[in-house]
């Protein structure tokens, strides 16, 4: 096999060598612990990935026992600084908490009782409602734990900038900056050991491969929608035809590049700056700190970008008769949260199952799921959008809000576009359901287990929302169930729905759920 045709074979086949191994370490969030990872803890290569290397390059007996001693060498040694590393920060940690005897830890322990004394009186007086003396009551409850609030904030800013505090960053600071230094050290004598042992030849197949493995480390690392998606994992997946594959190929090697380039570029990012985050907590510097962290946001949305990219280019590629189905997969991959199916979805495909059915209550229940399908596709695509505009910022929001409370100020939550394409999504599915329970008799309903309503999110735990689903002011359900639906739809009264009579029923959603004037449908829902 010529070297051309076996690198082509090495990337159309590239995951399959991924189901040799157990998967890298899962994803990692924010905030410290993705620093750790960042810092030095997290090896670049794992004994598991001997036979990574055994594959690709089909090395010989000789050079797997040799590549096997260097990998072993490697993850002792590498292991033995992190631990050694966790250690010294683990401790420097724990300093920071002083010891039992510590005034300023008693202090902040009688603050937390005196809070959680005064929240019981306050929900005591709440509960008493109007009766005499509680509105001031409550009113100077509510001021004395506004006032232990402030004292608590004081507190943890002299806390946060106290001698011995400021003493355990500092160490912190040194100790990820030895593990940063030691572990790139490590990985470029095992690198250079490794490509020592390997043939010209084999030589050829080793960017692909390195790319592979950065891969494997440095994906599973997103902290946003769509940043981990491993596209080679899901067109290995789909198992397609060698043809495809070849065809797929400009695409693939385009992603396999872009992205490594782009995961290597956040990762280097957040290494780099791990002197100026340690410098920014130990100096309560926030703008320093959030700095960092929208570099690192834009960063990941590069990630995110090159992904997207890839699946629209792969889909440009691909056989039509298969677009479909890889755009579907892709997303729901992707953005499981925003594409996954909603119990509305399986209310209606239970329903198309039901027993006894007649005709046009059939073909009426079709028509509302087309309908809904094209409904929820529109706010998919708003939600999609607002979750690429402002799920970083999210990230950077909790963090100025931590910071303003560290600092003894106050913070609000500002209005998240994403959570209000959410509800958006929420109330159209909430809508369809109803509607679904309007076709339906009491103990069809029951078959599908109620379809009961989902409670906002502000009125749980308050009985719901007052009077039904109601959507600015206009029922959109047939509150008289199928008789209401087939006497507004069935217009030449023969018991069965037309076309013609079907496209009204499109329209009347097109239209909102109204009547072309504007006015609602139907009224309160009678028993069956």
């Amino acid at each position: 096999m010529s070297i051309y045709s076996k690198m082509i074979s090495q990337i159309l086949t590239v995951t399959i060598l991924s189901a040799i191994v157990v998967a890298q370490p899962g994803r990692g969030g924010g905030g410290f612990s993705s620093m750790m990872g960042a810092s030095g803890m997290t090896p670049d290569y794992i004994l598991r990935d001997l036979q990574r290397f055994v594959v690709a390059f089909e090395l010989s007996d000789e050079q797997a026992v040799i590549i096997e001693q260097i990998l072993r060498d490697y993850d002792e040694s590498f292991r033995e600084a992190s631990d050694s590393s966790q250690d010294g920060i683990g401790n420097s940690f724990r300093s920071m908490r002083g010891d039992e005897d510590d005034p300023a830890r008693a202090a902040r322990g009688e603050l937390r009782d005196r809070s959680n004394t005064i929240r019981g009186k306050l929900d005591s007086a709440t509960d008493l409602g109007d009766e005499a003396g509680m509105k001031e009551l409550k009113e100077r409850l509510t001021q004395e734990l506004d006032a232990i609030r402030d004292e608590m904030r004081q507190q943890r800013v002299e806390q946060w900038q106290s001698p011995q505090r400021q003493t355990a960053i500092e160490e912190v600071a040194l100790l990820m900056q030895d593990q940063l230094r030691l572990k790139k050290q490590m990985r470029d004598e095992f690198e250079g050991d490794l490509v020592a042992v390997l043939t010209e030849e084999q030589l050829l197949l080793w960017p692909a491969l390195e790319r592979q493995i950065i891969r494997d480390r440095l994906l599973p690392r997103g902290r946003l929608s769509g940043e981990s998606t491993d596209v080679m994992s899901l067109l290995e997946q789909q198992e397609y035809e060698e043809e495809v594959l070849t065809a797929l190929l400009p695409a693939i090697q385009e992603w396999d590049i872009n992205v490594t380039h782009a995961l290597t570029a956040r990762d280097e990012y957040l290494v780099e700056n791990q002197g100026t985050l340690m410098t920014a907590m130990r100096t309560m510097d926030a703008s320093a700190h959030i700095g960092v962290l929208k570099m690192q946001g834009r960063l990941s949305e590069t990630v995110r970008y090159v992904n997207d990219t890839a699946v629209q280019n792969i889909l440009v590629l691909l056989p039509e008769d298969k677009v479909n189905q890889f755009d579907a997969i892709a997303k729901l991959s992707s953005y499981p949260r925003i594409f996954r199916q909603s119990r509305t979805d399986r209310a209606y495909e239970a329903a198309l199952e039901l027993e006894g059915l007649e005709p046009d209550t059939m073909q009426a229940i079709m028509d509302y799921q087309d309908s809904m399908e094209n409904d929820i596709a529109g706010a998919n695509e708003q939600l999609l959008s607002a979750t690429h505009q402002w799920e970083s910022q999210e990230q950077v929001a909790r963090m100025e809000r931590m910071a303003q409370r560290m600092s003894g100020g106050t913070s609000d939550r500002q209005v998240n576009p994403i959570q209000q394409a959410e509800e958006s999504k929420r109330e159209i599915e909430e809508m369809y359901l109803e509607l679904l329970r309007g076709l339906l008799t009491e103990e069809q309903i029951e078959a599908l287990g109620g379809l009961k309503k989902r409670e906002a999110r502000d009125d749980r735990g308050r009985g719901g929302r007052e009077g039904g689903w109601n959507r600015g002011g206009n029922d959109r359900g047939f509150g008289g169930g199928r008789e209401e639906f087939m006497k507004q739809f069935d217009k030449d009264g023969d018991g069965e729905l037309s076309e013609s009579e079907r496209e009204a029923i499109r329209d009347h959603f097109r239209n909102g759920g109204t009547h072309g004037s504007g006015n609602p449908v139907g009224g309160d829902r009678s028993p069956r």
